[in-house]
């Protein structure tokens, strides 16, 4: 395997450098016009907003544990980490149209800057394409987030199409050109095309290359040191489950994934780090999803990747000098527990080799906020109780 990972990686960077100005023909200059710096005390700050994937009309809860979460931590930027919408509740155009409009109506209302990429629900069942959710977001200030590089791959009838990844550069300060610092935004896509393999998608070739052209760019740049980065994407990387603890069947706390069994590695704090289901990459036996990760390890520049998809897990796992870190989703309308939150991340120009991380639990927010959403929360507990009940005697009278 890493015989043919190793080609693969020699085969992507070779053509980094045969193709000249593919970067270049990638239009990433609405996330650069931002200009994003820097704040005099020196700090930046990131709130991760994982798994949104609400219906048409975006819930109370979700708006008000949004905003609770926006006053709490006072980002410079937020970030949208996929399905921000649901596609497969939004069986039309319009009706996928109108959960957009919900959910950027109020990050345009709170009047930070967002940027986004995509997750396997986001087109998932629905007509509403990319390219369109880029459009319609691309109408609103507050967006700053751009098309960038769009590729696609067809086996038999079935198409994986990748739009929205570009980088978004942190500068020094308010008034320099400076990069201090880099995030790159990675669609990740929604489902392998190949049948063979199947399940969740993966960063393309066509993607690597850019990331590589650009990476090198930024590198010359500032003096041919690589430029500290952090990568926002919504799938995990199958690397995974080489990072975790693989572990006996029985193990308290462990998870099953392909007839194995792991944990979080030893020493991981358990107040701050959960593994409450099993991470769902790409199929760990397709090569290519490895790719990404690889040569972003061989480029030097990515610190973390951060990712949701697995709703009720929260961790930061090392692999070869790169944090894979899962965030808890913030959904009120698919499965979740009473760990949905959001994840702060704030950067010291001071070092730039390390970071900063809390979790801002949804349910705290709420308890903390007003009366309304102090009666939303319990309306919505007593609902789910509700629902689990009748599930659990549902589940009884199915098995027998």
């Amino acid at each position: 395997m890493k015989k043919i990972i190793a080609l693969f990686m020699s085969v992507i960077m070779t053509a980094a450098f045969i193709v000249p100005g593919f970067a270049a023909d990638v239009d990433v200059s609405r996330p650069e016009k931002a200009h994003l710096a820097f704040g005099e005390d020196g700090k930046f700050t990131i709130l991760q907003v994982a798994d949104i994937q609400d219906d048409a009309l975006l819930s109370s809860l979700a708006k008000a544990a949004i905003k609770n979460a926006v006053e709490e931590s006072k980002p410079d930027l937020i970030v949208l980490t996929g399905d921000n919408i649901a596609g497969y509740s939004c069986g039309t155009k319009g009706l996928a149209k109108a959960a957009l409009k919900s959910v950027m109506d109020l990050f345009e209302e709170i009047g930070v800057p967002v940027a986004a990429v995509f997750g396997n629900h986001d087109d998932d069942n629905t007509p509403y394409t990319k390219l369109e959710q880029i459009e319609q977001s691309e109408a609103y200030s507050c967006y700053i987030g751009c098309a960038g590089v769009v590729c696609e791959k067809t086996v038999g009838k079935n198409t994986m199409v990748n739009a929205g990844t570009y980088n978004v550069p942190i500068f020094d300060s308010a008034d320099s050109d400076k990069v201090a610092f880099n995030l790159w935004c990675m669609d990740s896509g929604n489902y392998n095309p190949d049948d063979n393999y199947g399940g969740y998608g993966y960063v393309m070739p066509e993607q690597i290359e850019w990331y590589i052209q650009k990476s090198n760019e930024l590198k010359e740049a500032n003096g041919g040191v690589p430029v500290p980065s952090f990568a926002f994407q919504h799938i995990v990387p199958p690397h995974i489950y080489r990072a975790l603890k693989e572990v006996d069947k029985g193990t308290e706390g462990a998870v099953s994934y392909g007839g194995k069994y792991y944990t979080l590695p030893d020493g991981t704090d358990p107040k701050t780090n959960w593994l409450s289901e099993a991470p769902c990459p790409p199929n760990i036996d397709f090569e290519p999803g490895y790719a990404e990760l690889d040569a972003m390890i061989q480029q030097g520049d990515v610190k973390a990747v951060f990712f949701g998809h697995d709703h009720i897990n929260n961790y930061i796992v090392p692999y070869e000098g790169i944090d894979l870190v899962s965030s808890a989703g913030i959904t009120f309308h698919s499965y979740n527990d009473e760990n949905r939150g959001f994840r702060v991340i704030t950067l010291d120009k001071d070092n730039l080799d390390t970071y900063e991380t809390y979790n801002l639990n949804a349910a705290e927010l709420l308890e903390n906020g007003s009366a309304l959403d102090k009666l939303m929360l319990t309306f919505k507990n007593i609902l789910d109780s509700i629902v689990n009940f009748f599930k659990g005697i549902w589940d009884k009278i199915s098995n027998g």
